[in-house]
Protein backbone atom coordinates (compact mmCIF):
# COMPACT_ATOMS: atom_id res chain seq x y z
CA UNK A 1 0.00 0.00 0.00
CA UNK A 2 3.10 2.20 0.51
CA UNK A 3 4.21 1.88 -2.84
CA UNK A 4 0.95 2.31 -4.45
CA UNK A 5 0.74 5.66 -2.12
CA UNK A 6 4.19 6.43 -3.00
CA UNK A 7 3.70 6.25 -7.03
CA UNK A 8 0.59 7.91 -7.12
CA UNK A 9 2.11 11.06 -4.80
CA UNK A 10 5.33 11.08 -7.65
CA UNK A 11 2.55 11.00 -10.24
CA UNK A 12 0.32 13.80 -9.38
CA UNK A 13 3.93 15.82 -8.59
CA UNK A 14 5.37 15.84 -11.99
CA UNK A 15 1.97 16.00 -13.62
CA UNK A 16 1.43 19.85 -11.74
CA UNK A 17 4.73 20.84 -12.67
CA UNK A 18 3.94 19.79 -16.22
CA UNK A 19 0.36 21.56 -16.61
CA UNK A 20 0.34 25.82 -17.57
CA UNK A 21 -0.56 27.90 -14.61
CA UNK A 22 -1.94 31.34 -14.76
CA UNK A 23 1.64 32.57 -14.49
CA UNK A 24 3.04 30.24 -16.88
CA UNK A 25 0.49 31.69 -19.60
CA UNK A 26 -0.29 35.16 -18.84
CA UNK A 27 1.88 36.51 -21.71
CA UNK A 28 -0.37 34.14 -24.41
CA UNK A 29 -3.50 35.62 -22.98
CA UNK A 30 -2.24 39.29 -22.03
CA UNK A 31 -0.97 39.14 -26.07
CA UNK A 32 -4.74 38.70 -27.18
CA UNK A 33 -6.11 41.11 -25.30
CA UNK A 34 -3.50 43.86 -26.11
CA UNK A 35 -3.95 42.93 -29.85
CA UNK A 36 -7.89 43.48 -29.45
CA UNK A 37 -7.37 47.19 -27.43
CA UNK A 38 -5.26 48.25 -30.53
CA UNK A 39 -6.82 46.86 -33.55
CA UNK A 40 -9.74 48.55 -35.68
CA UNK A 41 -12.58 46.97 -37.51
CA UNK A 42 -10.29 45.50 -39.94
CA UNK A 43 -8.03 43.69 -37.91
CA UNK A 44 -5.49 46.40 -38.20
CA UNK A 45 -3.13 47.50 -35.04
CA UNK A 46 -3.03 50.92 -35.34
CA UNK A 47 0.17 52.50 -33.56
CA UNK A 48 -1.61 55.69 -31.99
CA UNK A 49 -3.97 53.43 -29.97
CA UNK A 50 -0.36 52.25 -28.30
CA UNK A 51 -0.71 54.38 -24.88
CA UNK A 52 -4.41 51.83 -24.09
CA UNK A 53 -2.50 49.39 -24.40
CA UNK A 54 -1.83 49.08 -20.57
CA UNK A 55 -5.60 48.78 -19.68
CA UNK A 56 -5.43 45.66 -21.50
CA UNK A 57 -3.04 44.36 -19.28
CA UNK A 58 -3.63 42.19 -16.40
CA UNK A 59 -4.72 43.68 -12.67
CA UNK A 60 -2.03 43.25 -10.17
CA UNK A 61 0.88 42.55 -13.10
CA UNK A 62 3.20 44.90 -14.39
CA UNK A 63 3.56 44.91 -18.74
CA UNK A 64 5.44 46.66 -21.60
CA UNK A 65 4.05 46.85 -25.37
CA UNK A 66 5.98 47.22 -27.96
CA UNK A 67 4.91 47.40 -31.52
CA UNK A 68 7.72 47.19 -34.11
CA UNK A 69 7.64 47.99 -37.98
CA UNK A 70 10.46 47.80 -39.97
CA UNK A 71 12.66 50.59 -38.12
CA UNK A 72 10.17 52.08 -36.69
CA UNK A 73 9.84 50.55 -33.00
CA UNK A 74 7.10 51.67 -30.36
CA UNK A 75 6.90 50.42 -26.95
CA UNK A 76 4.99 51.65 -23.61
CA UNK A 77 5.25 50.66 -19.93
CA UNK A 78 8.50 50.37 -18.10
CA UNK A 79 11.81 47.99 -19.45
CA UNK A 80 11.05 44.17 -18.40
CA UNK A 81 13.04 42.45 -16.24
CA UNK A 82 14.98 39.83 -17.79
CA UNK A 83 12.51 37.09 -15.76
CA UNK A 84 9.38 38.34 -17.52
CA UNK A 85 6.88 36.26 -19.38
CA UNK A 86 6.97 37.55 -22.97
CA UNK A 87 5.00 37.21 -26.13
CA UNK A 88 4.59 37.89 -29.63
CA UNK A 89 2.57 37.68 -33.11
CA UNK A 90 3.46 39.05 -36.61
CA UNK A 91 0.54 41.98 -37.20
CA UNK A 92 -0.70 44.51 -39.78
CA UNK A 93 0.44 47.97 -38.45
CA UNK A 94 -1.02 51.38 -39.45
CA UNK A 95 2.03 53.03 -38.26
CA UNK A 96 0.50 56.41 -39.58
CA UNK A 97 -2.28 57.51 -41.94
CA UNK A 98 -1.77 56.25 -45.38
CA UNK A 99 1.18 53.81 -43.84
CA UNK A 100 0.30 49.69 -43.36
CA UNK A 101 2.62 47.49 -43.02
CA UNK A 102 3.68 44.19 -41.46
CA UNK A 103 5.09 44.28 -37.55
CA UNK A 104 5.84 42.64 -34.62
CA UNK A 105 3.81 42.81 -31.49
CA UNK A 106 4.93 42.19 -28.39
CA UNK A 107 4.13 41.84 -24.80
CA UNK A 108 5.83 41.10 -21.84
CA UNK A 109 4.34 40.27 -18.12
CA UNK A 110 5.87 40.50 -14.37
CA UNK A 111 4.75 40.86 -11.32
Amino acid sequence: MLVVCAAISGYATVLDESMPTADRDLASATLSNVESALEDDSGVVVASRLSDARDACPDGFSCRVVVAVDDDRRAVGPDAPADADTDSTRVTVRAEPGRVGFGTLRVEVWR
